[in-house]
């Protein structure tokens, strides 16, 4: 074991070297960490105060902020607040002259405010701040232990405040002996000596912050690749220690660089695990969630009408429901796609169905309502003996939240929210020990050397991570404070830059060779960008032609490299002697040899209804309608959000009930009165988060948009001489051998007798009008199909049907007051008319695609067919986003490919 393998991971200081100290009886090597300092001085326990309250005071110029993001004002402000205190050399706000600033400066009302908070509420410092301070307040006497220095100099990159602690502890403990320090300078000189001059990866080592090193061809030492993702990088690091074990190194001299990130702990220890290789120091993950506080949290977010989708989401699927984990699952799947009256709720009884209409009711927005109701859910929970512990425990903190909830007058749900918030489960370092291969992490530097060195997660916003700009401070206005005062509060350009040597530091630490790995994926599926610090490295290798090379040119895509160049063993497994389909076939047709339409068969046995939207899906991509037909579209869990579906949803609303069945037009002024109410109506029903304060802006433009469109429509409609037969109708009839279903939003009969279906779309004319003209829309050609061969008519459409009356359809544009029609002769100047065959080309492709999953055939989509939908149709393929299989499974376009799209493979 290595008493000082973890060095310097616990230390929150700027500088790259932490302060050591020596134990006078042991030996042994320690950092110095507040941890040390405060037993060894005795600091008192450092004051917990409650910042969000704090700033919540309006004499402070964050208080707006406070109301709108009290989590992430006040962390901004805590940010800041230490940026300033380490910079000073007593760690007093006294010693912050603002004197020369102007007073009137964005810069100086920021630093009198963060100095007002310091002198107000001095325990607004971090908790290791108020450790250097009471140290520097202390004389050398008031030491339990000696802590003699092993450094006699500060680290160039700390801060004021690191180098008076340094200069503290240097004259109360002294230096130590030159024997100790000549043992910490060898342990310590591995790290810092590099790789042989002369290597490419000595180049990239002395290069890489930007040093005058010549460049030079790429050699063994140094190596790029790239791989799919997080998980694929684990398994390249495992079988490439493998293969250099294999050739006689000692698994202690091979070392992991890995970021900060739990993903890839997971994914290490699985691969290593299989390999057979021990890690050194990998942090181990937590055994379990806080599962009593999330579930707590989501109580709180749903008692707070109206409830967020997701919050009822995440409700419905905790372990502490009273029912079953598919019955939860059931439920969150209907709430993502819209339902918040889910039909897996009507089969609720007994605990489980008074759990749900207590989360479902109108729960009283007061102190006493809200107890009530969490005192409620508390006796609900699940009664499951593997749930007794994290039932107990959420019993536990409804303690807690009792006493916070009776001693108010008012809610403050911030307040309750931050008694909820989950502990957050972090890794813990683990032992490190000699026989096993290191893992360094981005936060620490190298406890040991190594002679090959593996840096994985060069991608995206890692390797340097990227610094966020402060919300008080511009980096212009520190410098400008620098320069009034002599304050050197470090700027973004001093974070990146510290930041960049430490990753020189860490590869330091290797000396025969890197590897560099890139994952193309982030775990979400997005493609990355390569980390800066591959275009760093790689302008440190020549090709003797135009100077250095790009990184894209040095990264080898593995999947592309023949078997025998890749850099550790690999066997192929013997294939199965029965014939395998190929996993896409070559023309892009996939044969399941059955009528894809009758999957989902009706009670009579004959095949169920399609819909106009489940057919356009069919003709733009047959995998999405073939997957929705299985049952296996995805459901995607997302914020709730005013995206085109939901506005068209409230806008159709809005005009059924304004423009009811058999009833006179409402005049101008009665529409300005009736659409706020029924435009509130319909947002209760269909997105009640519209309700909350934050959309107001949202609301108000959703307001004047319907609130023209009904006056417009109104105008139509006289125009027109319609009168409205029905809203939402039901329509149903057979078409293209197949029966159709669907609802019109709605029906108009004209003067002549003539029917008019019309669909009210929350978008704009031009497009939709180039489409048609086109001949490529597919819903109100459907929509007249049914209306010729109907099946299932009620009374009202019978008797309009009666004695076979012209059809025609049209669009109604909420976003421009257009209306598209076909199909009739409407009086001059009252709606556009569109000639010709509206529906030809889509009624086509149509009836192509149903004769293929008729047989069984599903023709997966082409890299080209989003350009030509949207180019040549005029119509925007949803169904090409509707699962990720889609373009997963597409087959190569026409044009040349010059990504890594085979990488998925």
């Amino acid at each position: 074991m290595w008493a000082d393998a973890s060095l310097g991971e616990e230390v929150r200081m700027n500088g790259l070297e932490p302060l050591v100290t020596v134990h006078s009886g042991t030996g042994a090597f320690r950092a110095i960490t507040s941890d040390l300092m405060a037993e060894t001085y005795l600091a008192p326990r450092p004051h917990a105060i409650d910042l969000n309250s704090v700033l919540a005071d309006a004499a402070f110029p964050w208080s707006a902020s406070m109301a709108v993001a009290p989590l992430e004002t006040a962390a901004a402000v805590s940010a800041a607040l230490r940026s300033l205190a380490v910079a000073t050399n007593g760690l007093s706000p006294e010693e912050v002259d603002l004197g020369a600033l102007d007073h009137e400066s964005r810069l100086y009302k920021h630093l009198a405010a963060l100095c007002g908070l310091w002198r107000q509420v001095p325990g607004a410092l971090p908790e290791d701040l108020q450790v250097y301070a009471h140290v520097l307040d202390r004389v050398s006497g008031d030491a339990l232990e000696p802590l003699p220095l092993l450094a006699g100099d500060p680290c160039g990159f700390a801060t004021p405040i690191e180098r008076r602690l340094h200069a503290q502890l240097l004259d109360h403990h002294g230096i130590a002996d030159a024997a100790f320090q000549n043992e910490w300078a060898a342990r310590r000189a591995p790290l810092m000596t590099g790789a042989a001059e002369g290597t490419s990866l000595w180049r990239a080592q002395q290069g890489l912050t930007g040093a005058s090193i010549p460049s030079g061809p790429l050699d063994d030492s140094l190596a790029f690749f790239a791989l799919r993702d997080e998980a694929e990088e684990a398994d390249f690091a495992a079988a490439r220690a493998q293969r250099l074990i294999d050739q006689g190194v000692l698994p202690n001299e091979i070392g992991l660089l890995v970021p900060d990130e739990v993903g890839y702990f997971v994914q290490l220890r699985r691969a290593f695990d299989s390999a057979g290789i021990p890690l050194s120091g990998l942090p181990t993950q937590p055994d379990r969630r806080d599962i009593a506080s999330e579930t707590l949290l989501q109580f709180l977010l749903c008692f707070q009408a109206p409830a967020p989708a997701m919050a009822l989401a995440s409700l419905y699927i905790s372990p502490l429901m009273p029912w079953s984990s598919e019955t939860g699952l059931q439920l969150s799947r209907e709430v993502m796609l819209g339902r918040f009256e889910p039909y897996a709720a009507r089969s609720l009884t007994g605990r489980a169905q008074r759990f749900y209409k207590l989360v479902r009711s109108n729960t009283a927005q007061t102190p006493d309502g809200i107890l009530q109701a969490l005192e409620q859910a508390a006796q609900l929970l699940s009664d499951a003996a593997e749930q007794r512990e994290a039932v107990a425990a959420f019993r536990a903190k409804m303690g807690t939240m009792r006493a916070a909830l009776s001693q108010s007058r008012s809610l403050d749900w911030n307040a309750l929210y931050r008694v909820a918030t989950p502990a957050t489960p972090k890794p813990s370092p683990s032992e490190a020990f000699v026989e096993g291969v290191s893992v360094f992490t981005e936060g620490a530097m190298p406890w040991r050397s190594a002679r090959h060195l593996i840096a994985m997660g060069m991608s995206g916003n890692r390797w340097p991570r990227a610094v966020s700009a402060s919300p008080l401070f511009l980096d212009g206005e520190l410098r400008l404070l620098r320069e009034k005062t002599g304050l050197h509060v470090e700027t973004r350009g001093d974070t990146l830059g510290r930041r960049l040597e430490k990753l020189r530091r860490q590869f330091l630490c290797a000396s025969d060779s890197l590897t560099l790995l890139r994952p193309v994926f982030a775990p979400n599926g997005s493609r990355q960008a390569p980390a800066a610090a591959l275009s760093l490295v790689a302008r440190t290798v020549g090709n003797g032609e135009k100077g250095t090379e790009d990184a894209e040119a040095l990264i080898h895509d593995l999947r592309a490299l023949p078997r025998e160049r890749w850099p550790f063993a690999h066997r192929v497994v013997e294939a199965a002697t029965d014939l395998q389909p190929s996993a896409v076939p070559e023309d892009g047709i996939l044969r399941l040899d059955r009528d894809l339409l009758r999957r989902r068969l009706a009670d009579d046995g004959r095949m169920r209804p399609q819909s106009p939207s489940r057919l356009e899906t069919l003709m733009v991509s047959p995998l999405a309608w073939s997957l929705s037909e299985f049952g296996a579209e995805p459901v995607s869990w997302a914020p709730d959000g005013l995206n085109v579906m939901v506005a068209g949803t409230i806008a159709h609303d809005v005009l059924e009930f304004l423009f009811p069945k058999d009833a006179p037009l409402p005049d101008h002024d009665q529409i300005e009165v009736a659409v706020p109410e029924l435009l509130s109506s319909a947002i209760r029903k269909y997105a009640p988060f519209l309700q909350r304060s934050i959309w107001a802006v949202e609301r108000e433009g959703l307001l004047r948009d319907v609130r023209t469109a009904a006056q417009a429509w109104r105008n139509t409609l006289e125009g027109l001489g319609a009168r409205v037969i029905d809203n939402e109708i039901g329509l149903q009839g057979e078409a293209l051998g197949i029966l159709l279903r669907g609802r019109a939003d709605c029906l108009l009969q004209l003067e002549d007798g003539s029917l008019l279906v019309v669909d009210h779309k929350k978008s704009g004319t031009s497009k939709r009008r180039a489409r048609l003209e086109a001949g490529w829309d597919l819903q109100l050609g459907l929509y007249r199909e049914m209306l010729k061969r109907p099946e299932k008519t009620g009374e009202v459409l019978e008797a309009a049907l009666a004695g076979s009356p012209k059809i025609g359809v049209a669009y109604h544009l909420i976003n421009d007051q257009g209306v598209l029609l076909e199909g009739l002769e409407p009086p001059d100047g009252v709606v556009t008319v569109v000639e010709g065959g509206i529906s030809v080309q889509a009624m086509d492709l149509l009836i192509t695609r149903l004769a293929e999953v008729g047989s069984g055939q599903i023709r997966l989509n082409s890299e080209d067919d989003r350009k030509f939908f949207e180019k040549t149709a005029n119509l925007a393929p949803y169904a090409l986003d509707a699962s990720p299989l889609v373009s997963r499974f597409m087959m190569p376009g026409t044009e040349a490919d010059d990504s890594m799209e085979d990488i998925d493979d």
